[in-house]
């Protein structure tokens, strides 16, 4: 029988055969402390110092076999051109997003006809004289300020150099590269073209868009097809531009502060594709010698008389046509809009888009019934 003054629930309690013993009540101080406080502590190791951000090396992190022709890493985190002496054979080296400073360690890859360093952190274009084989060139989306070095460059079969998207002033340094094709300025801090562009003689495709861009002045290129000066400042033609590229077939002007086309737009009989979007033209002017024009943009003008598109049927070959968000459209304005469209087919009925809208189009759906016995989530 248990003592009187003892508390229900505190007796000691003994097994059948008496051998074990009830643990000890906890020590007075633990007594109030909760089992976290009670865990064993942990002690950390010192943090480790932070470098900064990993970089990855090539020859270690990105290999490639001696008899490899291609080296391509894109977003490799890759600082430093380093440990290609290996790559006799490499035709393409494309590194592209990385973080690579400068061009250096070249001097094994004298077989390079493919060299693009696309969005690094070039600040300039060395180390690549040797590179005598190059047919293509990429510095696009780096700080590159000047092309000058590129003057001392032998690339005789180069036919395409891309230089956009850097901080480059000035046209200088290429106007050797006979065979070139394609040469790409856009996103610069260009203001004009150098009459030292009518050297390359085979040049096809010429992009100047999103420069600073004042005159219209180009010297003659007979080979030129496709033409980009979009986002300039061009606000007047000039009537020597279309007799210097007269044979041009895609050429985007919008994006500027241009008024309506003169008549020596007409010369550009082989035009095919022409933007006009964002400038200040009035007109929509009839150019039945522009036979093969089949796209023509021009949106966000100052259009407005409804009338204008008639002189739209002078162009047999229009398949697809932007004029929208000008003051005749009527945005906004649903019985404007539909005057707009029915206008517009009146004089092309033959239309395939107009503005965002294809027309006449049909969806085929190809189904073999299964989807329908797809059960859907439902909720419980």
């Amino acid at each position: 029988m248990a003592d009187e003054n003892e508390r229900p629930g505190t007796a000691m309690s003994v097994d059948q055969e008496g051998d074990d013993e009830a643990p000890p009540p906890p020590a007075p101080h633990e007594a109030g402390r909760g089992p976290s406080e009670r865990r064993a502590r942990v002690t950390l190791p010192p943090p480790e110092e932070d470098h900064g951000p990993t970089f990855y090396r090539i020859g270690i992190d990105y290999t490639y076999e001696p008899q490899d022709t291609e080296f391509i890493v894109q977003c490799g985190r890759i600082k430093k051109l380093e440990n290609l002496e290996g790559g006799v054979n490499l035709k393409n080296l494309t590194l592209i997003a990385s973080c690579i400073e400068k061009i250096e360690n070249l001097d094994s890859n004298v077989n390079l006809e493919h060299l693009e360093l696309y969005q690094n952190l070039l600040k300039k274009v060395d180390n690549i004289s040797h590179l005598t084989k190059l047919t293509n060139l990429d510095l696009s989306f780096n700080k590159i300020r000047s092309c000058e070095s590129l003057g001392s460059c032998q690339f005789e079969n180069l036919e395409r150099l891309y230089l956009s998207s850097n901080k480059i002033s000035d046209i200088e340094g290429v106007f050797h590269f006979k065979k070139l094709t394609l040469l790409e300025f856009g996103s610069n801090r260009i203001r004009a073209m150098p009459l030292e562009l009518g050297q390359l003689v085979n040049l096809q495709q010429l992009w100047l868009g999103k420069n600073r861009i004042t005159s219209f002045s180009i010297p003659p290129l007979p080979a030129l097809r496709h033409l980009s000066l979009q986002n300039n400042r061009l606000e007047v033609w000039e009537p020597s531009f279309f007799q210097n590229v007269s044979g041009l077939t895609h050429l985007y002007l919008g994006h500027n502060n241009l008024p309506d086309l003169p008549d020596e737009f007409s010369l550009l009989t082989d035009l095919k594709e022409v933007d006009l979007a964002k400038n200040v033209i009035t007109l929509v002017r009839p150019f039945p010698k522009l036979k093969n024009l089949e796209e023509l943009w021009m949106n966000d003008n100052q259009i407005t008389d409804l009338t204008e598109v008639q002189n739209l049927a002078s162009y047999p070959a229009l398949r697809t046509i932007y004029l929208e968000r000008n003051p005749m459209h009527g945005l906004g304005d649903e019985a404007s809009e539909a005057r707009y469209k029915d206008a517009i087919l009146q004089a092309v009925p033959h239309l395939f888009q107009l503005d965002a809208v294809r027309l006449g189009s049909k969806i085929k759906i190809i189904s073999d019934g299964t989807e329908t016995r797809v059960k859907g989530i439902r909720k419980r």
